[in-house]
């Protein structure tokens, strides 16, 4: 893990307005300027140890070519022991305000850009466009319990039993529907130049802590339990697909031939969905385990908002090509992620709610990911520099055949299958 308390005193005043335009609320007071205050104290008791080591081996060395008396050479021998201890002493003293900057250097939002929309929450997010006719039904939608249910395609009482509640027993065509949307979303997304990658389902804690917020984000994860391997940590079963394809890099030097690094992963994702209690509890879109595809890219500072678009423009032709209506929304600053300075939402229409809900996030996380895992580039000058980091929903499974069932739902309770998916499910109604 790698912190970097210089960058904190160059970023003050930014990084003590994006705590308070997030509506943040800080572990201590004013953790910018304790962060600020233990960097001085961590470098002055250093440099205590500095000068009683010199002094040591000043003694020892005096000690060594001594011919003095015994008892000369046991008050030499009094005076080492001495200062061990206070290095020792010191050193412990250091170790506490390390693990204390530590924690709270971990804990610090990244910068917000200066064109995020202010606000507290989604409801104050700034709607961009709205893409796809909203038609009109002339019979009542049903929404996807009911339908999942009555056509025996969804089972939640069968995976309560076993699992608790939301969790889903998927049937039938409704598995294909959901395979052919990872084989239609994975095309498209490897089409435009990303490599698919199927990662680890699990993260170490100390890594987990580079990649994400823990202070707010913990909650939600479910830790592996049981004897761990020798010398392990513990671990977590991933919240999105993401984190492990970007901490794949952590420690990692890369030149810079090799950037952009871009990727498309695709995995079950695990949240207790801890804060959302009594949001969705009911049906499939919000889940403790679903699957999703996702895009990551790695690269020059430079290029990154030219990235973060593009991700975007990718699953807005795949919702074009689906054609379910759906908007795009700017992120206020106090709903977008802590990690983000920008963040786009992708919304789909679900006729059953009669209103968008979000199916896609699309992030630029600068080097707020890449500073604390310690990921670098070094250009052909032999320049090094952290590299930034984005990811962008590919498609959330669930969420994605819930909008199909709405939007391709007939009256007589069949579900036709969207035209770009029936070359992978083989058949064209459900």
């Amino acid at each position: 893990m790698n912190y970097d308390l210089n960058y904190v005193k160059d970023r003050r005043e930014e990084l003590l307005s994006s705590i308070k335009k997030r509506f943040l609320t800080p572990p201590i007071e004013n953790p910018v300027d304790r962060l600020i205050e233990l960097n001085e104290l961590i470098k002055k008791t250093r440099g205590s140890v500095d000068e009683l080591r010199h002094k040591r081996n000043t003694i020892s060395k005096k000690f060594a070519e001594s011919k003095g008396n015994n008892d000369d050479k046991e008050n030499e021998r009094k005076n080492v022991r001495e200062i061990m201890q206070q290095i020792k002493t010191i050193e412990e003293e250091i170790a506490k305000y390390e693990d204390e900057a530590k924690n709270l250097f971990l804990w610090l939002p990244n910068v917000i850009s200066q064109g995020a929309p202010e606000g507290k929450d989604d409801t104050e997010n700034i709607e961009i466009r709205k893409v796809g006719e909203i038609k009109k039904k002339d019979f009542v939608i049903k929404n996807h319990i009911d339908i999942g249910q009555e056509r025996g395609l969804l089972d939640m009482e069968n995976a309560a039993k076993i699992a608790g509640s939301r969790f889903v027993f998927i049937r039938g065509k409704l598995v294909q529907l959901e395979l052919a949307l990872e084989m239609y979303s994975i095309e498209k997304i490897t089409s435009k130049g990303y490599t698919p990658i199927i990662p680890p389902f699990m993260i170490r804690r100390d890594i987990y802590g580079g990649i994400a917020h823990m202070a707010t984000f913990e909650d939600a994860l479910y830790k592996v339990t049981g004897v761990e391997e020798e010398g392990e940590e513990e671990r977590f079963l991933i919240s999105t697909t993401e984190h492990p394809m970007i901490a794949q890099y952590s420690n990692e030097t890369i030149p810079e031939e090799e950037l952009p690094i871009k990727m498309v992963g695709i995995s079950p994702a695990f949240r207790k969905e801890a804060g959302a209690h009594g949001k969705d509890t009911k049906g499939i879109f919000r889940l403790h385990q679903f699957n999703q595809t996702e895009q990551i890219v790695l690269c020059k500072p430079e290029d990154s908002n030219r990235f973060h678009e593009e991700m975007l423009e990718n699953i807005e032709e795949i919702w074009k090509e689906l054609r379910i209506p759906y908007r795009v929304v700017e992120c206020s600053t106090g709903d977008m992620g802590v990690r983000d300075v920008k963040q786009y939402d992708i919304e789909a229409y679900l006729y059953s709610q009669e209103k968008y809900r979000e199916v896609g996030s699309f992030d630029n996380t600068t080097d707020w990911i890449s500073r604390r895992l310690n990921i670098k580039y070094i250009d052909k000058k032999g320049n090094k520099d952290y590299v930034y980091t984005l990811d962008g929903t590919g498609l959330p499974m669930q969420r994605t055949m819930i909008a199909i069932m709405d939007a391709y739902q007939q009256k007589d309770g069949t579900i036709i299958v969207p035209e770009v998916l029936r070359k992978y499910t083989g058949f064209n109604e459900i």
